[in-house]
């Protein structure tokens, strides 16, 4: 890439408004917003600075498996005392998202996970998610449809359970997903719960093909209704599933750092996203986890743009390919997209 568009990439793009379709809550808690809910609220934490908590909780480096990484996430599972805890991390994960100059952001999060350390009601997690969520979105102006994750490992009933509070709580939350352990946990089971989200109007996106698996992005587009793909990576060694996502239209949600600290990729440079869409699969690109990687969406962005060769234009485009698979409603990304043009007339 020419010197010059490496400078300005680097130069305009912390401010760039930008689109985002896979951001985990829990993984969007920072080491500074810890210490704060153990201030307001008694949360209990195995260290009380941030470099310490940083130590503990962010993964910089390849781990042996994805499994190593899922452990991770019991750790935000302990600190989801009540519901005022979970609105608070909910507003500081949208306000550190608008540091970034994201302006849309389909932020996901697994209303079982949250609640069942510590009993909580699944209503109220979701209530709280809205108000946390929404509160900060209307404060720093940005659109933050939710997404409600029903986790492999809990089976088929929460996951129809889940989606049901999905659909109760539209306009609010706008879609669904399924995530966790794929390699144990096969999609069948599940093939009545998508059936529920598609008839009802939900978005769906479906984990499938980080790590092995390129089979499950198949059932996922053909059972489960699946409008994007969450990670899907394996299926660069399989053309004919290539086909069906660039036939469909159907877009990979792609986080290049993440699947290299899973383990997925052995190396950021061998990360398939370039040999992806330059096979006509549709590509969105996400941070995922920031908080527990250590990265921003502009950082993601500045490592597409290395390893794909791709200038300025690309990355609007990307940015824009974002809000044209979004679940939200038109009007709401349409604001975003003409916010997107007016600054990108202006730089």
């Amino acid at each position: 890439m020419p010197a010059e568009t490496v400078s300005m990439n680097r130069s305009t793009l912390p401010f760039m408004p930008k689109a985002e379709l896979h951001r985990h809550l829990a993984g969007s808690i920072s080491s500074a917003t810890l210490l704060e809910a153990n201030r307001r609220f008694g949360v209990e934490l195995p260290a009380v600075t941030v470099a310490k908590l940083r130590e503990l909780t962010v993964l910089e480096r390849p781990m042996t498996s994805l499994q190593e990484v899922l452990s991770r996430f019991e750790f935000f599972a302990n600190i989801c005392i009540s519901a005022e805890v979970v609105e608070f991390l909910a507003n500081r994960a949208v306000a550190d998202a608008a540091r970034e100059a994201v302006r849309y952001l389909e932020l996901r999060f697994s209303p079982g996970f949250m609640a069942f350390r510590h009993g909580l009601a699944l209503e109220a997690v979701v209530e709280a998610v809205i108000a946390g969520s929404q509160a900060a979105a209307q404060e720093r102006g940005m659109v933050v449809p939710l997404i409600a994750i029903a986790s492999r490992e809990m089976g088929p009933e929460v996951c129809l359970r889940t989606f049901k509070l999905a659909a109760k709580y539209r306009p609010y939350v706008v879609g669904v997903d399924l995530a966790g352990d794929e390699d144990n946990h096969p999609p069948k089971p599940f093939f009545a719960a998508f059936d529920y989200a598609r008839d009802n109007g939900l978005g769906i996106t479906v984990h499938a093909g980080e790590q092995t698996g390129a089979e499950n992005v198949r059932t996922a587009v053909e059972m489960l209704h699946a409008d994007r793909i969450g990670h899907g990576i394996r299926i660069v060694d399989h053309p004919d599933i290539m086909e069906l996502l660039a036939t469909r239209n159907i877009p990979l949600e792609i986080s290049i750092t993440s699947n290299y600290i899973v383990g997925a990729v052995p190396s950021l440079e061998a990360h398939p996203v370039c040999r992806l869409h330059q096979s006509g699969v549709p590509i969105t690109i996400n941070s995922d986890d920031p908080a527990l990687f250590g990265i921003d969406l502009t950082g993601e962005l500045e490592v597409y743009a290395r390893i794909c060769n791709a200038g300025p234009g690309d990355l609007l485009q990307r940015q824009l390919d974002a809000l044209e698979y979004g679940f939200a409603p038109e009007s709401d990304r349409a604001v975003v997209r003409e916010l997107l043009h007016s600054w990108w007339n202006r730089v």
